[in-house]
């Protein structure tokens, strides 16, 4: 049981330091390439779908308000000088 406890730690190591060490190679690269990476990487979002989803919900969202503001004779924007609408 010691040994193999004794594998699983190193074997974290292991991936530890490889990981730590993509990281470095990475940074390192886009500092060569000009990209400012001094304190975090600039990668590109492996999977955007969810993102996509988002804004295209967001999107709905903002357009069935608008249709229900217009529906009610509502203005959509408040008027510039209006006391009764606060500022945003």
């Amino acid at each position: 049981m010691i040994i193999f406890l004794l594998w699983l730690w190193i074997t974290n190591l292991a991936l530890l330091f490889g990981a730590e060490l993509n990281a470095e190679m990475e940074r390192g690269r886009q500092l060569q390439a000009g990209i400012h990476a001094a304190d975090d990487l600039q990668l590109p979002p492996r999977d955007t779908r969810v993102i996509d989803k988002n804004t295209a919900k967001d999107a709905r969202d903002i357009e069935q308000g608008r249709q229900l503001r217009d529906s009610h004779g509502e203005p959509t924007t408040p008027p510039a000088n209006d006391p009764t609408h606060p500022d945003p």
